[in-house]
């Protein structure tokens, strides 16, 4: 490989991962706050009028949620804190995340392998295009906190796990190492019910994978597993859970199995089939019995994220309902079966598949620069409108009006790409006892809000 070659290389990294970074902090500058952040913005304790003022006031508001709402007091947390900082702030750091959490991704697809651009830029697009309500998850403060950051724990234990499986126990070999790996394990099991479970799933199939290779497991790894089992635990037996079920009117399991399954097809579609093309590209590298093995169990522990796909759906059929936003973590489980696969694809670029794929990625790439760019737009404008509509509130106020009347967010620019965060999400509306009225006047400090 030539200098030169390496050079362009390098440059491309580098040009990709500052489009990537500067595409999604300004679409989080232009998202506004949505739905349930004004909850979090008029920073009282969960359920309770005291306001939050430091460290106890937020273990309070903790605690609170965890007895009389959910177990998933990670996302709450983060939420808390993100509220009490400038938006700006929340905006950078939750880029970063986003960028993590996709790193975490390509570097459990491509552990001891050279560095793969088309793989990392396929990761993003298979996100963008396969998650379901994608700004919810990643631009939406309150959904962010409960997804995109939930899931860094989540993918930084299976990251120990299948870094584990492909050094073969060269790595994490200190005992030492016990203590954060159980630490980790306890908030990646606490994190959110089909992620955490997903998770269990794949680290009991790595144990597995290890004492069927005769493979020692170390301790570390051991304390890990049950620090996860512990924090699920955690999570799905909170008292909240309860009190939150009793409220949900759910459906038959029947119907739900229909709608998860339904889900299942139109999200992970194009990954499934990009899996079984990506299985019989491996098969055709075999061509003795050493390359044999490899391709067993390249194809083994990329069977192993697959099958967590499934679980991470499907135990949704313990809940009441299944939300679209949940289908992250499936569509994350499922990326890492087919990036496991390809990254073990050799491509030889002067041929013609190489070719094909250089095409495919360029197009691809500017699709998805071409929505990302709609992406932003769309949200600029609901950006401008929620500023507006901020300063007609505080105008009102000072006026001495306490019941003020507002416009309902408008788009006049066509909407496309439906990558915003307030794509699915409500408005305030005429109703000024609606849910999301009341906590907008709690948040201005006025009686109520009525939208027009």
């Amino acid at each position: 490989m030539s200098n030169k070659f390496i050079k362009i290389k390098k440059s491309l990294w580098f040009l990709t991962i500052f489009s990537l970074f500067f595409a999604f902090f300004l679409m989080n500058y232009f998202t506004p706050y949505v739905a349930d952040d004004y909850n979090y913005l008029s920073h009282k304790v969960f359920q309770s009028e005291s306001s939050i003022t430091g460290i106890n006031s937020i273990y309070h508001s903790v605690l609170n949620y965890y007895l009389n709402w959910s177990g998933r007091i990670l996302g709450h947390f983060l939420t808390t804190l993100f509220s009490l900082m400038p938006k700006y702030i929340f905006d950078l750091l939750n880029t970063f995340a986003y960028m993590g959490a996709t790193y975490l991704i390509y570097a459990i697809c491509n552990v001891k392998k050279k560095h793969n651009l088309s793989l990392y830029i396929s990761i993003h697009a298979l996100l963008w295009f396969c998650v379901p309500d994608y700004g919810q998850v990643m631009f939406w403060m309150c959904g962010s906190a409960n997804y995109l950051w939930a899931s860094l724990p989540v993918l930084l234990m299976i990251y120990v796990y299948r870094r584990e499986a492909v050094y073969q126990g060269k790595v994490f070999t200190s005992v030492i190492w016990s203590v954060p790996f159980f630490v980790l394990g306890i908030v990646a099991g606490w994190a959110m019910e089909n992620m955490s479970a997903g998770m269990l799933v794949i680290i009991t199939l790595y144990l597995l994978y290890f004492y069927r290779r005769n493979h020692k497991v170390k301790i570390s790894l051991i304390c890990g597993y049950i620090g996860a089992l512990i924090g699920f635990a955690m999570l799905v037996l909170a008292p909240g859970n309860a009190v939150r079920s009793d409220m949900d009117s759910g459906i038959s399991g029947v119907f739900l199995f229909g709608v998860i399954s339904y889900y299942f097809i139109m999200c992970i579609g194009i990954i499934c089939g990009l899996w079984i093309i990506l299985i019989m590209a491996l098969k055709n590298k075999v061509v003795s019995d050493n390359d044999s093995k490899v391709v067993r169990d390249i194809s083994l522990q990329s069977l192993i994220f697959a099958v967590a796909a499934i679980a991470s759906a499907y135990c949704m059929l313990a809940a009441s309902y299944s939300p679209e936003r949940t289908w992250y973590i499936v569509c994350v489980y499922a990326v890492i079966a087919v990036g496991i696969l390809y990254s073990d694809v050799s491509l030889n670029y002067s041929e013609l598949f190489g070719k094909i794929i250089i095409v495919v990625v360029i197009c691809v790439s500017v699709i998805l620069l071409t929505q990302m760019a709609d992406t932003m737009i769309y949200s600029r404008e609901a950006f401008v409108q929620t500023n507006n509509r901020a300063a007609m509130i505080m105008k009102q106020k000072e006026e001495g009006v306490k019941d003020v009347s507002v416009p309902i967010i408008t788009h006049a620019y066509p909407l496309r790409a439906k990558h915003d965060a307030l794509t699915g999400l409500s408005d305030i509306t005429a109703d000024p006892s609606y849910w999301i009225n009341s906590s907008v006047a709690a948040y201005y400090g006025v009686d109520s809000v009525t939208g027009y």
